[in-house]
């Protein structure tokens, strides 16, 4: 349930900060247009889930779908298909918007790592 929700995640700023910094590290290295917007996307939906987080508790939920389908919209199904054993993409299919903040922001997080740095290393 919604009732999850730490009382310390409604009061930072940005409680998906590990998510954050790997999406601004792919901005910067992203090779193309569409890469580009989709991660836009991303960080829109996290700004609505802080925002739902600290001041509309009622459409959290929403907002943690949309975060979750911009994520897939990144990834790409057939590559979360194509790495479903990834430790990773096994979290993130767990997904159910009901985790606490910290735990989703280390779920995205970790799914951004395997499909975007671990592949330019």
């Amino acid at each position: 349930m919604l009732t999850q929700v730490e009382a310390s995640a409604t009061r930072t700023t940005h409680p998906f900060r590990k998510t954050r910094a790997i999406v601004e590290h792919t901005l910067c290295e992203a090779k193309d247009d569409t890469t580009h917007l989709r991660l836009l996307s991303l960080l829109h939906a996290l700004a609505a889930c802080e925002t739902a987080l600290a001041h509309e508790p009622e459409n959290l939920r929403r907002r943690l779908g949309e975060l979750r389908a911009a994520a897939v919209d990144l990834v790409g199904r057939t590559w979360l298909a194509a790495n479903a054993d990834h430790p990773g993409v096994r979290a993130f299919d767990r997904f159910d918007g009901t985790a606490l903040p910290r735990r989703l922001d280390e779920t995205l997080a970790n799914l951004l790592w395997a499909r975007f740095v671990r592949l330019a290393a």
